[in-house]
């Protein structure tokens, strides 16, 4: 009996040393040292973090693009929302749960889960329970995880090796960006990793703290400006409008609308704010229940955000179908990019917002011909009053005499006419524009883009 109590005394023992061997430090979500990064309305406790990217009030909200049921489970994904803590714990466990009602494609987050050290991808996960390793154990690095795009998770746990804590991680202290758009923009085509988005991929080229509250499905909506007002920011895209072609009846006229108050709302909200608007990127999907194409609705941006460059520096346009083409497109999918297209397409756009500080400061009319009069030249559009139809080339030129840009084009309509270009590709300075009639002489103008 007494050898039976020794024995069964030793195995107790042994029992509580693997305990103590295995033991983990259980972490309550709601430890100031971990940072939501990416989400304006969280709902944190201890034991569960829910992280909402939008206004409850916009699930009723029929102006702001992305109300109703069905489209609600998108509006609660967690795209572009990352997970930041400091800690020297050699593991780390995190675990998260299917939110209700929430969105997925596919059966489980097929590499939904993004962890970067320093700004480096070290891991992927596709189950919702994983163990990240730590890959200087011993010593305080920062993790940053960033959550799927299109399988809605709310975060449930995390664990640290016995002995360990948090530390804090310290404030991101970079420009925030809100990325507004629709499935695009989201990520859709980059299953199911928010990591592989344009607009992730951006962020991390720029230096800049992605706030992504764009919503697969979404349309056109002038109060989703409503979701950041109050809140800092520092740089907005706006990439919508292929839904509005595809599935919508409204007219153009009142897209154009919508957009201009758009624009116009976060102006006021954000005065400070370098607003990029993208126009509709290339697609090979041409059937849609608007009445117009897509190339007008293109064509609509144009127009609206023009207007407001002459007295807005602040506001950018870039022509989606110049930063994009098939190529980029997922597989078997008319209108999405793919892991690849994606990329391109976040290379592409970095290197039009980094030439997007053009605007017109000053211009000085030289009329030559009373036949031509320029009336209005600023980022995306040079606009002329013609006394004769027919054809029309405008030049560029630097002060030098060398030719920087032509264009050759056709106006039916004596009166107004509207030629769209990029300046994009142009450096600061002044240029002289041309414009030669088919049946006129030259009119010129000097102007200063800076």
């Amino acid at each position: 009996m007494k050898k039976m109590k020794n024995t069964l005394g030793f195995f107790i023992l042994f029992l509580l040393g693997m305990q103590t061997l295995f033991a983990t430090v259980v972490v309550p979500l709601d430890n100031p040292y971990i940072s939501y990064d990416g989400v304006y309305y969280p709902q944190i406790t201890p034991s569960k973090v829910v992280l909402n990217r939008h206004l409850p009030a916009m699930l009723n909200d029929w102006e702001s693009g992305i109300a109703g049921a069905w489209i609600n489970q998108w509006v609660i994904t967690q795209t572009g929302v990352r997970i930041r803590f400091k800690t020297a714990s050699p593991t780390i466990d995190l675990a998260f749960t299917q939110r209700a009602t929430g969105g997925t494609i596919g059966g489980t987050p097929t590499s939904g889960f993004s962890v970067f050290v320093a700004g480096v991808s070290i891991a992927t996960y596709s189950s919702l329970a994983f163990t990240v390793n730590n890959p200087n154990a011993g010593t305080a690095t920062t993790f940053e995880v960033s959550l799927p795009n299109l399988w809605s998770v709310d975060f449930t746990g995390m664990n640290l090796a016995d002995g360990y804590t948090l530390e804090d991680p310290g404030a991101l202290n970079k420009p925030v960006y809100v990325a507004i758009g629709n499935s695009i923009t989201h990520g859709t085509g980059q299953y199911v990793s928010s990591a592989k988005g344009y607009a992730f991929i951006l962020a991390n080229k720029m230096g800049w703290d992605l706030h992504n509250i764009a919503v697969a499905g979404a349309t056109l909506g002038w109060s989703i400006a409503k979701n950041i007002k109050g809140k800092h920011v520092d740089h907005i895209t706006i990439k919508i409008g292929f839904n509005d072609f595809k599935y919508s009846t409204a007219t153009l006229a009142s897209k154009k609308t919508e957009y201009g108050k758009l624009i116009d709302t976060l102006r006021a909200n954000h005065p400070n704010a370098k607003i990029y608007c993208i126009t509709p990127i290339f697609s090979n999907d041409n059937t849609g229940a608007a009445p117009y194409v897509l190339a007008d609705f293109r064509t609509m941006v144009t127009e609206v955000v023009t207007d407001r460059q002459v007295s807005d520096k602040n506001l950018c346009l870039i022509y989606g179908p110049d930063i994009s083409d098939a190529s980029m497109l997922a597989s078997g999918d008319p209108t999405h990019l793919s892991e690849y297209g994606a990329n391109l397409f976040a290379n592409n756009l970095y290197a039009k917002i980094n030439n997007c500080a053009l605007s017109v400061n000053a211009i000085e009319m030289e009329q030559a011909n009373a036949g031509i009069t320029i009336t209005t030249i600023n980022a995306g559009r040079l606009q002329m009053q013609v006394n004769y139809s027919g054809k029309y080339a405008v030049s560029l030129y630097s002060t030098e005499g060398r030719e920087v840009y032509h264009n050759e084009t056709t106006f039916d309509n004596i009166g107004a006419n509207t030629l769209l270009w990029d300046q994009s590709q142009l450096s600061g300075g002044m240029y002289i524009v041309k414009v030669r009639g088919e049946h006129l002489d030259s009119t010129a103008m000097k102007v200063v883009f800076e």
